[in-house]
C-alpha cells in the first residue's frame, strides 16, 4: 500500500512539472487501479504480468501520441516519379495510378517518408500500423516483395527499395523539392 501512495505521488509530482510520456507499470490491475492511475496523470497503465512485446507497443504508441503522430500523416510525399498522396490515399508512378492495399500504402508511405533509413522488420510494422506479433514471421517481407512488383523495382537490382540483410528494408530514391 505505501508503494501504491509513493507511485501516485511521483506521477503527480511529474506531471506538475512535465507533460512526459508516463506508463504505469504495477502488480495492481483492478478496473479502480487503473482509472486512478490514469486519472493521476499517467498515459497508459501496465498491469503485471505482462509480456515485453506488450510493453514495447505501449511504449511506442504513448511516445507515437506525445509526439503528435497518432493520426495519420497528411503531407504529400515525391520521390523522383513516385507521388504518394495520404489525403487521398493514392500512389502513382510516372502519373500511372498504383492499385496498393491500405496496408501496402501505409508501409510504402512509412518507407518514402524516411528514405534513405535502414528500417527494421519491426520499425516498419509500427510505423505502418501493423500488429506487432507478425512482424516475427516475416510477413512484412512478402507486402515489400508485392509492392516491388506494384512498383516495377527488380528484386535483384532494386532501384527504390533495397534489401539490407539482416536488419530490414530502404527507400533508396531521393525526395523531390
Amino acid at each position: 500500500m505505501a508503494s501504491d501512495f509513493l507511485s501516485s505521488e511521483v506521477c503527480q509530482r511529474i506531471r506538475e512539472q512535465s507533460d512526459v510520456p508516463i506508463v504505469m507499470i504495477t502488480a495492481r490491475g483492478e478496473e479502480a487501479d487503473r482509472v486512478m492511475g490514469l486519472e493521476i496523470g499517467a498515459d497508459d497503465y501496465l498491469p503485471k504480468p505482462f509480456s515485453p512485446r506488450e510493453l514495447l507497443a505501449r511504449i511506442r504508441a504513448v511516445d507515437r501520441r506525445a509526439r503528435g503522430r497518432a493520426g495519420p500523416s497528411t503531407k504529400t510525399l515525391a520521390l523522383e516519379d513516385l507521388v504518394l498522396d495520404p489525403g487521398t490515399r493514392t500512389a502513382t508512378v510516372d502519373g500511372r495510378t498504383l492499385e496498393l492495399t491500405s496496408y501496402e500504402f501505409n508501409l510504402l508511405y512509412a518507407l518514402a517518408d524516411r528514405a534513405g533509413r535502414v528500417l527494421s522488420r519491426e520499425q516498419l510494422m509500427d510505423l505502418s500500423g501493423g500488429n506487432a506479433e507478425e512482424a516475427f514471421d516475416r510477413s512484412i517481407d512478402v507486402h515489400i516483395s508485392r509492392l516491388r512488383q506494384k512498383l516495377g523495382d527488380d528484386p535483384r537490382k532494386p532501384r527504390r527499395i533495397k534489401t539490407v540483410r539482416g536488419v530490414g528494408y530502404q527507400f533508396m530514391t531521393e525526395r523531390v523539392p
